[in-house]
This record gives structure tokens, C-alpha cells and sequence, in this order.
């Protein structure tokens, strides 16, 4: 009997086990999910650089070449008391205001020429007054901690000596103790000369001015 009259069954593919199916779906997900993720950070990386640079402000505290900040004390700055010249003059009409304030003034340090009354004749109605010229400016901000109700004059003389001139609501100068903490408190100060301060300092520059706060520069 010939062959070719017989129908045989045809032969199926082989199927795929469902868990391969699965797998090749997961990973066919991770990849473009992968994929999809790496665009959308290079595109937000770009994106984020532009914000960054169109919305960046200048910093307060810039560096400048050629300045340095430092934490320092006015009593690092502002002359010693033995090396200000003091005119302590009398504006009001009681009798012995100048002398005493002079006493007190000469137990801070201060050296006392003339004590006597305002020889320009005036009366000062407020704490009164320190008169200085140019070059006894530093020693007007000094006594200005001892006298903080008076008003700083500059009225153009020549030398160092400054006058402390008491007026009618004259009551008593700053306690000692208040002058020294306040001469020992630290402040930021730049070098040289118009250079900018900044916002902000490190820790260990305010650590190590405390370190030197106190010691008074000479005047």
C-alpha cells in the first residue's frame, strides 16, 4: 500500500513554558523602564543646571585676592588710656562737676590736663560733648565707651588732646566693668583697608580672636 494515501498528523511547534514567557515580559519592562529613567535624568540634569545658573545670586562673602577677615576687639584697635590727653571741662553750673569726673577718668588710665569750666562759654543742654580733631579721633571712640551719652565733635584742632565737656543732663559715665566687656567684644574687621566683610566667618577665626581679645594695641 503506497504511503502517500496516508494523512499523518502534523508536528506542533514546541511551546514555551509560561514562567519564560513572564520572565522575557520582566525583563523586557526593566529595560524600558531603564531606559525611559536615563532620558528623564539627562534631561532633568540639563534642565536643573540652567535653573541653577539663572536663579544664582552673588554671595555676600565673596573672597577678594588680597583681603583677609579677622574677628577684632576695639581694645585691639583703639589706643590705651594712658596715651589720651583729656581736657575735662565744666558747662553747667555745678560746682566741682568737672574735678570729679576728672578723678574718675584719671583711675581709668586717662591722662588729665586742664580741668575747669567750658572756655567757650557755652551751656550743653544734653550728656555733653567730646570735641577731637583728626588725629584724636581714635581717642574720641575710646572715651566715647566711657561717655556714651556725649556727642562726638570734630572740630578740626590739630593735635591729639581731646576735650570731655559735661553738659546739664550730665548724671554719671558708663560703669567700668560695662567699658571693658564692651572694649573686649569681637567684631569682624577686613584687611587692608576696603576690603569687604562678610555675612558670615568661620568658627575657629571667632576662636582664635577670643584667644587675643584683651590685649590692647598700642595707641
Amino acid at each position: 500500500m503506497s504511503s502517500r494515501g496516508i494523512n499523518r498528523p502534523k508536528t506542533r511547534p514546541a511551546q514555551r513554558p509560561l514562567w519564560l514567557t513572564v520572565l522575557l515580559i520582566l525583563v523586557a519592562m526593566l529595560v524600558l523602564f531603564g531606559i525611559g529613567f536615563g532620558i528623564a535624568t539627562l534631561l532633568k540634569g540639563s534642565g536643573g543646571t540652567d535653573a541653577g545658573e539663572a536663579g544664582a545670586s552673588p554671595s555676600s562673602s565673596t573672597s577678594v585676592p588680597g583681603c583677609t577677615t579677622i574677628m577684632v576687639t576695639p581694645a585691639e584697635v583703639l589706643p590705651r588710656a594712658s596715651r589720651v590727653n583729656v581736657n575735662v571741662y565744666n558747662s553747667t553750673k555745678r560746682v566741682g562737676l568737672a574735678g570729679d569726673v576728672a578723678k574718675i577718668l584719671g583711675v581709668r588710665g586717662f591722662t588729665i590736663a586742664k580741668v575747669e569750666n567750658d572756655p567757650l562759654g557755652v551751656v550743653i543742654e544734653g550728656q555733653g560733648e567730646i570735641r577731637y580733631g583728626p588725629k584724636g579721633e581714635a581717642n574720641a571712640e575710646l572715651m566715647a565707651y566711657h561717655f556714651p551719652g556725649a556727642t562726638l565733635v570734630n572740630d578740626g584742632r590739630a593735635g591729639k588732646r581731646i576735650d570731655v565737656v559735661l553738659g546739664t543732663q550730665f548724671v554719671d559715665l558708663a560703669n567700668d566693668a560695662e567699658v571693658v566687656a564692651q572694649l573686649a567684644q569681637p567684631s569682624p574687621s577686613a584687611s587692608p583697608s576696603g576690603c569687604p566683610i562678610p555675612d558670615s566667618l568661620p568658627t575657629e577665626s571667632a576662636s582664635e580672636s577670643e584667644s587675643v581679645s584683651g590685649s590692647p594695641e598700642q595707641g
